[in-house]
């Protein structure tokens, strides 16, 4: 508000906006999301045409999570199970807005389902709640903005987090990476403020 006001948009807090998300699924297996959504079903793969909003749309980022599912595309609870309880993997992604890279190299352990905001915490063998790694980034309180007819993607890559080797992921057998972006779908009106 700060920012908008110094722009001279006085009335941003008066504009239309409403809790939205996008997601995307790498189904060519490249490693990149929402960067290739035009090639993508709609919506059983992503929800967005291209990857950049229309004119006076924005998206501010409040939650960035990841799943995986399998090749009938039925969603699944871990990115790469081991022993059926713990991924023995970890993606590494970079968000990437117009030519600037705004998070780099962040780590996601665990996976949810597409329609999971948070995992559930597992019971260890002695009745103990174990903490597990969220398969989602929280960015309440600061967000990020992608603005209006700016394109956007993620890049990620998997790798053995005890060996550091690299993993190629095969559809078949490890499924299919996809992602959403959770947060605050804002309609901008600036011809009213300009």
């Amino acid at each position: 508000m700060y920012v908008a006001n110094k722009l001279g948009l006085s009335t941003l807090n008066q504009m239309q906006g409403s809790t939205g998300a996008v997601y995307d699924t790498d189904i060519s297996n490249v490693g990149i999301l929402f960067g290739n959504a035009s090639q993508h079903t709609f919506p059983a793969q992503t929800n967005v045409t291209e990857n950049k909003f229309e004119v006076n749309s924005a998206l501010l980022i409040e939650t960035i999570a990841f799943y995986r599912l399998d090749s009938q595309g039925v969603p699944l609870n871990l990115l790469f199970p081991a022993n059926g309880l713990v991924g023995t993997d970890v993606l590494v992604f970079d968000l990437i807005i117009g030519n600037k890279v705004v998070m780099k190299d962040t780590p996601i352990f665990l996976g949810g389902g597409p329609t999971t905001f948070a995992s559930m915490p597992k019971v260890d063998t002695f009745g103990q709640e174990a903490t597990i790694p969220r398969h989602q980034i929280f960015l309440e309180g600061a967000g990020i903005l992608i603005p209006p007819q700016v394109e956007w993607s993620i890049q990620y890559s998997i790798y053995n987090f005890t060996t550091g080797a690299k993993k190629q992921v095969n559809p078949q057998t490890d499924g299919t990476i996809a992602a959403y972006l959770f947060g605050t779908r804002v309609l901008l009106n600036f011809n009213t403020t300009l």
